[in-house]
């Protein structure tokens, strides 16, 4: 599964919507049995910052 991006509306920023879409979408992609590709710099930060267990599922 590739993550391209990540869109939340500027007025809705700061809210912790980014974060909830990305680990939601990492949620996703494991409980499917998918490796990820991440192309999103915000997703790959969050994976670093919050959540490093999901390297071990990431493609290059």
């Amino acid at each position: 599964m590739t993550i391209n991006s990540t869109n939340v509306p500027e007025e809705l920023g700061g809210h912790g919507i980014g974060k909830l879409l990305a680990k939601s979408a990492l949620d996703y992609a494991l409980l499917n049995g998918h490796f990820i590709i991440i192309r999103c710099r915000f997703v790959q930060h969050y994976i670093d910052k919050y959540e490093p267990q999901y390297a071990k599922y990431i493609l290059n």
